[in-house]
């Protein structure tokens, strides 16, 4: 049995008071693909990686089973190779009945998704901020929430992903398709989204700046980290 990792993180209620503490153990950790809503764009994004070698999916959406030991708040993270990205997605806490949304980047590294995408998603950690909101906040305005990735390469920043929540499938819709053999309600699962199509293609950057943002409670779950390559001898 996989040991769960205990992630400490502030519930910040309506961007008001004093965020208060969660202590959330994740028994598992699931990343979504293939999420979007919007066929077209859909099949855009999945050419986009087609054309880096990747292969096109066989079902959509897909469910990846990954180690819980790979979560971090951490602002710096570290890899293997120069042709890893990071990707901006909502990201579900759930403990039957309780569900909280954070912000996070499933960090992968694009060589090795060209022969397994589940060993590509493996091999790095998945960021997130050490802020979150409760579900229950949000439910009657979901798809008015946004999603943004800014991304800094050889020192310039730029716009990488900008998307509404509408154009995704929802946290009803994935827990919905998650499959529950193995998952007990009761056992915590850490669900990040599946994210939406980039601005200019795949860019491998420095660092990513992360939002997902709610205009109509005037605030934002922000996270940023750097990407450093791990020299492989010493």
């Amino acid at each position: 049995m996989i040991t769960p990792k205990t992630l400490r993180l502030k519930i910040n209620h309506r961007g008001k008071g004093t965020p208060k503490d969660l202590s959330f153990p994740v028994s598992h950790l699931i990343c979504a693909g293939w999420v979007g809503r919007d066929r077209e764009a859909l099949q855009a994004h999945i050419d986009e990686l087609f054309q880096l070698g990747i292969p096109k999916p066989t079902r959509v959406p897909i469910y990846m089973n990954l180690s819980p030991y790979l979560l971090t708040t951490d602002h710096e993270i570290t890899v293997v190779s120069d042709r890893s990205s990071g990707e901006v997605e909502y990201v579900l806490l759930w403990r039957d009945p309780d569900i909280w949304v954070t912000v996070g980047s499933d960090h992968t590294d694009r060589d090795i998704e060209t022969r397994s995408i589940p060993a590509s998603k493996q091999m790095y950690a998945k960021c997130l901020s050490s802020e979150c909101w409760p579900y229950e906040e949000l439910k009657d305005h979901w798809e008015q929430l946004a999603l943004r990735c800014w991304i800094t390469r050889e020192g310039k920043r730029a716009l990488y992903q900008q998307a509404s929540l509408a154009s995704i499938l929802s946290p009803a819709e994935l827990l919905h398709g998650l499959p529950k053999e193995g998952i007990g309600h009761q056992e915590g699962v850490m669900l990040f989204s599946g994210t939406v199509a980039t601005q200019s293609g795949i860019v491998y950057g420095d660092s990513y700046d992360l939002e997902l943002e709610d205009s109509v409670l005037k605030r934002s779950l922000q996270h940023s980290y750097q990407v450093s390559i791990l020299p492989q001898y010493v």
